[in-house]
Order: structure tokens, then C-alpha cells, then sequence
């Protein structure tokens, strides 16, 4: 129930900033696809990016991002899970701005939701296997990161690529992890 209230409040929220393109000068959509690397077992996901963020004061802003991978961490013996979905928000700051290149930072705060492998790691007593077994936990994250957008049209600019450092803490074992996105932003307003 709450995260669906949750849904319908950040949906809510998008078409209002959208809507009020003016009031923050400028507003970018983006969606793309994604790819992760969990570094402790050496897992990769593929899966997708979305997110919105809003010039507030000339190149500082504010940004939304949501992503979802799909991966499963490996049973072993150290609880390694795959972030799977996060919703993250923070400061954007765009740090180089020439005509049809911006270059941005960003710091990014929020939960993520993690899955894993939890089958046992001893071999199968029988010819069928060991049933498979997910456990999921969620945690705080973050994502360290910035990106290179460049202009294709006047309100459709092509992310040639955004790299982001997440550090997620499941079960007390911190992670270092790699997420690497590309796709399109729509951009509304001026600044």
C-alpha cells in the first residue's frame, strides 16, 4: 500500500515539474538502459534508468532517479546481493556547459532493494537440483557519479554515457558497486 501511495506521489510530482517547466527554468526527462557490476561476486545486470531533475539555481538542481536490474547474486557463502530496484534522490550540479555538450555531478541518497541467491552451496542430493531460494532485503545506498549529455535536437539531447560509484550496505557487508547508463533526455524550459 505505501509504496504504491508512493508511485502516485512521484507520479504526481513529475507532471507538476513538467507542467511548471518555467518555474525551474529547466526540466530533463531521461530514460535509458543500464548495466551493473556487483563487485564482490563479480555479478553483472542488465536493466534500465529513469530519471527527472529540475534547474533550481542556474546549474545546481535537484534529481529523482530510479533504476531496475535484473541479476541474481550467486549463492555463496558471503550475503552479496544484486541491487535490484532503487530509488534514489539529490543535488545535480551541471559543471560545463557549451552549446551542445553538458557535463553534470550528481550525489544521490535512497533506498535500494536487493535480491540474492540463498540455495544451499552443498551439491544436490537428488537428480532434480536444489529449488532455488531469493531472499530480498532493502537498504540505504548511495551513487557518486555524473555523466555527458550531448544535443541532438532542440529538446532531445542523447546521454552518451553516465557512470555512477554505489555503495550499498546489506546485511552489515558494505558493497562497492558499478553502474553504467546511456539513453535519451528530453529537456523543457531554459536556463
Amino acid at each position: 500500500m505505501v509504496r504504491k501511495l508512493f508511485s502516485c506521489a512521484v507520479i504526481f510530482l513529475s507532471f507538476l515539474i513538467l507542467s511548471s517547466a518555467k518555474m525551474f527554468g529547466q526540466v530533463e526527462l531521461f530514460g535509458g538502459y543500464s548495466y551493473l557490476h556487483e563487485s564482490a561476486s563479480s555479478t553483472n545486470a542488465n536493466g534500465w534508468e529513469a530519471s527527472l531533475s529540475a534547474h533550481l539555481l542556474g546549474p545546481l538542481g535537484a534529481e529523482m532517479d530510479f533504476s531496475n536490474h535484473y541479476g541474481i547474486s550467486p549463492a555463496s557463502a558471503f550475503p552479496n546481493y544484486v541491487p535490484e530496484f532503487t530509488e534514489m534522490y539529490g543535488p545535480r550540479f551541471t559543471f560545463l556547459r557549451l552549446p551542445r555538450v553538458h557535463l553534470y555531478a550528481h550525489a544521490l541518497f535512497g533506498t535500494v532493494h536487493g535480491v540474492r541467491d540463498q540455495t544451499s552451496i552443498l551439491p544436490p542430493q537428488s537428480q532434480f537440483g536444489t529449488p532455488v531460494t531469493l531472499v530480498r532485503q532493502d537498504a540505504f545506498g548511495m551513487a557518486y557519479g555524473g555523466g555527458i549529455d550531448v544535443q541532438a535536437t532542440r529538446h532531445v539531447w542523447i546521454r552518451l554515457i553516465q557512470a555512477d560509484y554505489m555503495r550499498v550496505q546489506f546485511s552489515g557487508n558494505p558493497q562497492n558497486d558499478t553502474r553504467i547508463s546511456a539513453g535519451l533526455v528530453f529537456r523543457f524550459g531554459r536556463w
